[in-house]
């Protein structure tokens, strides 16, 4: 850490920090005084956050906060005109008189704006509206928002849901946020401004399933940040807001029963309730929440893999046919509880916050799967299953004082994520499978009486000819276990401890030019580690059946009389029969309780207590260490244009343990870790330059213009110091040297409003991002080329091992040569019809789109072997050898997760005490997964989404009754590979998978007071 703030020192120089700030506080010390206040709604007293309060003529003016206060500090000594605006209210001024070291309150109630002297009743979903576009347009940066009342009128599950209608946003596996196209780990997941950890093992994306909207006061979405915030987000900053305790005592409580209608699951709930209360003459709040949800949930999916069919033709040509068909019920349970307790506490001059906030999450998961092996001529049946729970808590200590103009803010945080597995097996390429190894047809008789098979039909079958296939009924009667059997379990941890330091000072050189300066620093310590156990056992040795031998009732267990799917299966599936919509019932469904028990009753009979290569390959502890320092300054020239510019520092260390291994090829498949533990320390350096530039061109109208550098550090898995060689057989190496993707991003938006208007905006964005990273296959003679730290030769041979051949192939990751472009158009209307006569008046439109293209050609290692005669110079002998060669070429796609189009449409009505909200979103062909060959690239179509919610306020006073749809129209989500069936045929549209996930209805009642 010294050599941290050491480097630090030397870029950003405490000298010019120190004489810097000495100079702006003389001058802003003499003949300046101050305003202060609040800006309320007239008719409710509810807070307008967001409002915009400017002295008239002059570079002064600040924006009300989320408590509809505001503070404008160091103003020359002088009369003003101070005038407030609110989209949706009439604005309103009055003159005041700024003496020398004094700060003045003005306080401003402000009227909706009214037809022809007609009262007009702004309604909670217009006021949400009225809020978040205020608060998008005097935010310092572009962002979105999701208001206070937005989030509170109609409440989503959670926090991934209320986000997913914002423009450029989209949501991936469920709960991970896309922004502008850049998939969830390139993006910053915030909470009051403290770094959520990753939920992910493998990589940096955090899910938001389990933060509850109930908790949230406001979402704020950062398109471009600015230099006090961290640079390691490219496509964005997500920062959930935490509700404090307005004055008075509030309380708020909600029960929902669901029903899922695909699968007609009805064990379904969702709980919520908060309290709150200000003490001691309003200086200390209270604020505490909880909630519980259940959903029985899971999707139906029916996969189809491709494969080449054995032609050498050029890339991109190759014909394909389906190999498996795999039809998949899922069954996913999920259980999430948690709570917080927010304090907070006002000071003369200033205030202190303290935040705890706890979810954990149970998800249990089983994916019953049967398979057609269509190139085998078999079925195949399985269970993949996991439960496991996953823990978030944030511990937070946050403190602003005003030292006179200086502005000082602390912030000490602990953030912690966990997570452990109850119960894990059957993973995909495991081969925990049941078969029919007997001569049964598994596809039933020809008409001749012979057994059908698919080997040659394949070629030419698509999806919807495989779902004609009628099976053998009896089929699955015959089904043995068969393969390996696969038992994992897993602890991963990680925490962020993070200090932050932060000082603001207002500076006025005359009332046309007046500047806020603002500089801090920050230090984050990262620390991740992950323990996986791993057991398995051939389902043929002699030991498999120990412990489990008299496990089914009258049947005695061995090899000559094995585990039949049959002992397993749960007869009574009833949700089956809704599968695919009720057209393919499915009916080999495992009983989940019973197959878990056999599990964990046969594995103490297998001997060793792990599996060594798998228990130690992923496992791993280290530390990250961030430290920061920016300046940062804002400038206001005249009452038009504003300049925001700085730079960032951050100082980034790496430093993790992880295992050489060797896989030994014997009975028990055991291996040994080699020498000692392999650790990496690496240091990197970055500088962020950022400016942005605001200017209005009336009241009504105004551009912003950006430029920023941002950064997304590689994937753990990547960056590991871990090596694991299975000669032959997946060889695989980090490579702690992988460099950060590095962003430059430009931005113009361009913005209109007024009353009528609302808020329209369109901007347009461009990012270039160089050394994006990608996983590959080397040969072991050609690492050296690409700087992986693979060990050599030698240290092989010290350990009495063979080193790799020099064909073999060494699984890594490398940064790509060439960089990604990303380039996008958003549009964007929040607005509420108050001027058109009734009911149309109560009616709230969002609607916005938002286009992506990006590009980038991928580097491809192709590795050929090249035989070549070798004459011994002294026998003079030719033999045949080989160089094994890998060389680079290139081929363009997508960026992975990319959609080209997103669409988001509400609609919304408050009328009386009804109200009610239709939304659709529209996210158009993303790419799912990008491969070496483009055959196996995947596309999804567009996926189509409609939901609604309806509330109506019952007699009682805070008392109302609301029914909500998700996915009303059940519209299945379908993925494509592109490529040709035959030698010389078009290259078409191939369906890869079908997904169906749950239509689902709510109806809850909620007390509010």
């Amino acid at each position: 850490m010294i050599v941290d703030l050491y480097y630090l020192g030397k870029k950003f120089s405490p000298a010019f920090f120190l004489i810097s700030f000495l100079l702006f506080a003389t001058s802003t010390f003499s003949q300046t005084g101050s305003i202060s206040g609040h800006v309320i709604d007239q008719t409710s007293k509810a807070a307008l956050p967001g409002a915009n309060v400017v002295l008239e003529g002059t570079s002064f003016g600040a924006a009300t906060n989320l408590d509809g206060n505001y503070i404008i500090r160091s103003i020359p000594v002088g009369k003003y005109t101070v005038t407030v605006s609110y989209i949706g209210y009439n604005s309103t001024s009055v003159q005041v008189d700024i003496t020398a070291d004094k700060t003045i309150e003005q306080n401003f109630s402000l009227i909706a704006k009214s037809v022809e002297s007609k009262e007009v009743v702004v309604t909670a979903q217009a006021l949400g509206q009225r809020g978040a576009i205020n608060q998008q347009l005097t935010s310092n940066t572009i962002a979105n928002i999701v208001s206070a009342e937005k989030i509170s009128q109609l409440p989503d599950a959670s926090a991934a849901t209320a986000l997913s209608r914002l423009p450029g946003l989209s949501l991936m596996n469920g709960d991970q946020v896309v922004i502008r196209g850049i998939q969830a780990k390139e993006n910053l997941i915030l909470v009051n401004g403290i770094q959520l950890p990753s939920t992910d093992l493998n990589t940096r994306a955090t899910n938001l399933g389990f933060i509850s909207s109930n908790m949230l006061s406001s979402i704020e979405v950062i398109k471009v940040v600015t230099p006090d915030m961290d640079a390691n987000a490219i496509g964005g900053v997500v920062n959930l807001r935490l509700r404090e305790a307005p004055t008075g005592f509030h309380f708020d409580v909600l029960s929902q029963g669901n029903f899922n209608q695909q699968d007609r699951t009805w064990k379904n709930y969702r709980f919520w309730a908060s309290a709150s209360n200000r003490f001691l003459d309003d200086k200390l709040g209270v604020f505490i929440q909880a909630n519980a949800d259940r959903l029985d949930d899971g999707n139906d999916q029916t996969s189809a893999a491709y494969g080449d069919q054995g032609y050498s033709l050029d890339r991109g040509l190759n014909p394909y046919q389906i190999n498996t068909f795999t039809f998949s019920d899922q069954q996913n349970v999920t259980s999430t509880a948690g709570g917080s307790i927010l304090l907070d506490y006002k000071l003369p001059n200033g205030k202190i916050m303290l935040q705890n906030t706890v979810s954990n999450a149970i998800y249990d998961n089983a994916s019953y799967n049967t398979q057609f092996d269509l190139a085998g001529s078999r079925i195949i049946y399985s269970l993949n299953r996991d439960k496991n729970d996953k823990k978030l808590l944030v511990n937070a200590l946050e403190a602003e004082y005003n030292f006179g103009n200086l502005k000082g803010e602390l912030t000490l945080s602990h953030s912690y994520s966990n997570k452990s597995t109850d119960i894990r097996y059957g993973d995909p390429g495991d081969n925990v499978d049941f078969q029919n190894s007997s001569d049964a047809a598994p596809f039933g008789l020809d008409s001749a009486g012979f057994p059908i098979t698919y080997s040659t039909a394949r070629r030419i079958m698509t999806p919807d000819d495989v779902l004609k296939i009628k099976i053998n009924p009896d089929d699955y009667k015959g089904a043995i276990i068969q393969d390996w059997a696969v038992i994992r379990s897993q602890a991963f941890k990680q925490h962020i401890y993070n200090a932050k330091l932060d000082f603001t000072l207002p500076v006025s050189f005359s009332t046309d030019f007046s500047a806020e300066f603002k500089v801090g620093g920050k230090v984050t310590r990262s620390t991740r580690s992950n323990d996986l156990e791993e057991w398995y056992k051939r389902t043929g040795d002699a030991n498999f059946y120990t412990t489990v031998t008299d496990f089914i009732p009258g049947k005695t267990l061995s090899n000559i009389n094995p585990l039949l799917f049959t002992d397993l299966q749960n007869t009574d599936y009833t949700r089956g029969q809704y599968f695919l919509e009720g057209t393919y019932p499915y009916l080999y469904a495992f009983n989940v309780p019973l197959t878990d028990n056999f599990w964990t009753t046969a594995l103490p009979g297998w001997g060793p207590s792990r599996h060594q290569a798998g228990s130690l390959r992923f496992d791993f502890n280290g530390a990250e260490i961030f430290s920061a320092g920016y300046l940062m300054g804002t400038f206001s020239i005249g009452p038009k244009l504003t300049l925001l510019t700085g730079a960032r520092l951050e100082h980034y260390n790496m430093d993790y343990k992880a295992s050489n291994f060797f896989v030994t090829h014997n009975v028990d498949g055991n291996g040994k870790v080699l020498d000692t533990l392999n650790t990496v320390n690496r240091n990197d350096q970055n500088l962020f330059p950022n400016a942005q530039l605001r200017y209005k061109f009336t009241d009504w109208a105004d551009i912003r213009v950006a430029f920023s550098q941002t950064i997304s550090r590689p994937d753990y898995n990547a960056i590991l110091p871990n090596t694991y060689f299975s000669p032959g057989n997946n060889t695989t190496a980090g490579n702690p040297l992988l460099k950060p993707a590095v962003s430059t991003n430009y931005d113009v938006y361009l913005s209109f409003y007024n009353n009528e208007i609302g808020l329209f905006t369109v901007g347009g964005f461009y990012k270039r991002i160089k050394d994006v990273f990608y996983s590959t296959a080397i040969y072991y003679q050609n690492l050296q080329k690409y700087n992986i730290a693979f060990p050599d030769s030698a240290f092989w041979l010290s350990e009495g091992i063979a080193p790799p051949n020099p064909s073999e192939l060494i699984n890594t990751y490398i940064n790509n040569p060439y960089p990604a472009n990303v380039k996008g158009l958003e549009f964007e209307w929040q607005t509420n019809f108050w001027y058109l006569p009734e009911p149309f008046n109560s009616l709230v439109l969002n609607v916005n789109y938002t286009r992506v293209w990006s590009k980038m050609d991928y580097q491809q290692e192709l590795n050929n072997s090249v035989s070549y005669i070798y004459i011994d110079p002294v026998t003079g002998r030719r033999y045949t050898r080989f160089n094994y060669v890998t060389t680079d070429t290139t081929y363009s796609d997508r960026l992975l997760n990319q959609g080209n189009d997103i669409v988001n449409v509400a609609l919304g009505v408050d009328y009386k005490g009804f109200s009610g909200r239709i939304s659709f979103n529209m996210q158009g062909n993303v790419i799912t997964n990008v491969s070496s060959n483009p055959e196996q690239d995947s596309y999804t179509g567009n996926i189509y989404k409609w939901d609604f919610t309806l509330k109506q306020e019952l007699p009682i006073d805070g008392l109302s009754v609301s029914l909500s749809g998700i996915n009303i129209f059940h519209n299945p989500i379908k993925t494509y590979q592109k490529f040709t069936r035959t030698v010389g045929g078009t290259i078409v549209d191939n369906p890869a998978t079908t997904i169906y996930t749950p239509r689902e209805f709510g109806l809850n009642l909620r007390y509010t007071l």
